[in-house]
């Protein structure tokens, strides 16, 4: 007697197993697999489509591409800090939201424009080559994995020098034994740059100067040096409106003085772990920076500090207190009118 396993028996497969001479239809069997195939793909295909309408429908999904870009834009602030660390992981974790979105940021070049040494080579080309035309901000942190793949350091500065006319915006902190690296993608002109943090995270009491883009960033307006010197005569200073300065020994106290002569928009400088080779002459012109509304001074010991202090004028009514309190002391009056003087030793405050 010929039977069949009777397990299942009730599936729709089995009523298209049809017995003929005793052996299975195999033909009738292909055809009722292939039409469950199909049943399968036809509902599997209405909840695709489902989703998609649901999806659709949430407020976000209907928002104009210039609109949803902004939003992204926004959420992937939040992911600047720390050197960028897992900024584009995270981008390209909204990119698989939808088709959508995979769209809107693959053809957005300005959220391509952050460039980490942290990020794989792969990830550093894709992103110099999707920014387009935009301009870059440079982000390198030497950590252990940089020392471990000096090749990968390498490969990270030849790709950004190559991109120089688009730096925005560079912050650098590496050990001395990577400066001499650094420095030599730094010598040639930056038409573009407006901020430059650069820190040498070994240094002490720099003595070395370095010339900086040959002398040439037109548009540098923040400038962060720590244990790295200039050549104080360097015109990429003269458009500054912000200066923070650590970790170096000036030549002279009149040397610095005379590089913030040239510094006609200077808003606020910070002095912080300085040291000078030799202080400021009664002779020392006094320097005018009109615009000048934050000091914060630490240059070796307190003499140097207030021989520093007192070579800088500033007459308005509204100059930083403590400036125009030793101004007017010099003038032969006291008061600072309305003086608010920071807590901290040497800072000048309006």
């Amino acid at each position: 007697m010929n039977q069949i396993d009777t397990v299942g028996r009730d599936s729709p497969g089995c009523d298209a197993i049809m017995m003929t001479g005793g052996h299975v239809n195999v033909r009738e069997l292909k055809n009722s697999v292939e039409n469950q195939v199909r049943r399968l793909e036809a509902h599997a295909l209405s909840e695709l489509d489902l989703r998609i309408k649901q999806n659709a429908e949430l407020p976000i999904h209907s928002l104009p591409p210039e609109l949803l870009l902004e939003v992204i834009s926004l959420h992937m602030l939040l992911h600047l800090e720390n050197f960028g660390m897992g900024y584009y992981r995270r981008l390209i974790g909204l990119s698989g939201v939808c088709s959508r979105w995979y769209n809107v940021i693959r053809d957005s070049p300005s959220l391509w424009t952050q460039i980490y040494v942290s990020d794989s080579s792969e990830v550093v080309k894709i992103a110099l080559q999707r920014s387009s035309s935009h301009l870059l901000d440079i982000s390198l942190r030497h950590t252990v994995s940089t020392e471990e793949l000096p090749e990968h350091f390498q490969f990270f500065m030849n790709a950004v020098h190559c991109h120089r006319d688009r730096w925005r915006s560079m912050k650098i902190l590496v050990p001395a034994r990577r400066m001499g690296d650094v420095l030599a993608v730094l010598g040639e002109p930056a038409p573009n740059l407006k901020t430059l943090l650069l820190i040498d995270g070994d240094t002490m009491y720099c003595t070395r100067k370095f010339d900086l883009f040959g002398g040439k960033a037109p548009r540098l307006t923040s400038l962060t040096l720590d244990g790295v010197s200039i050549q104080w005569d360097s015109e990429i200073i003269h458009n500054l409106t912000a200066l923070d300065l650590s970790w170096i020994n000036f030549p002279s106290t009149d040397a610095i003085l005379h590089a913030l002569s040239n510094c006609a928009q200077l808003q606020t400088l910070k002095i912080s772990n300085c040291t000078t080779t030799k202080m400021a002459t009664p002779s020392s012109p006094i320097i005018q920076l009109p615009h000048f509304s934050s000091l914060y001074l630490h240059l070796g010991p307190q003499s140097a500090t207030e021989n520093f202090r007192d070579h800088i004028g500033d007459d308005r009514y509204d100059a930083p207190s403590l400036l125009l309190s030793r101004l007017k002391q010099r003038r032969g009056t006291c008061g600072a009118h309305g003086a608010s003087v920071d807590a901290r030793e040497g800072a000048l405050t309006r």
